[in-house]
């Protein structure tokens, strides 16, 4: 069994769990929460232009970061970036 697969069956373990613990009505007031909060549209902070949205710098730098690990050329990829947003910055 791959490490995938025992960490997919370790959560389905753990779920099982907790729904144990919870009981059927306490899962019932879990689904009511779940369902409203995704009613609920995420906050926009003032100072982000309307039309946009905010973005989480750390996890689009983790994103790049694995983006570059992975690409054919990623010292060439980077430099080409580097120069592309020194060219879009103010």
């Amino acid at each position: 069994m791959s490490s995938r697969q025992k960490a997919i069956e370790e959560l389905k373990k753990q779920i099982r769990l907790g729904r144990e613990r919870l009981g059927p009505d306490g899962i019932k007031e879990l689904e009511k929460l779940a369902a409203a909060a995704q009613k609920q549209k995420p906050a926009v902070p003032p100072e982000v232009p309307p039309g946009m949205l905010p973005y989480d710098k750390k996890a689009a730098a983790k994103a790049l970061e694995i983006f570059l690990k992975n690409h054919g050329n990623p010292k060439e990829f980077e430099k080409r970036l580097r120069e592309l947003l020194k060219q879009s910055s103010h």
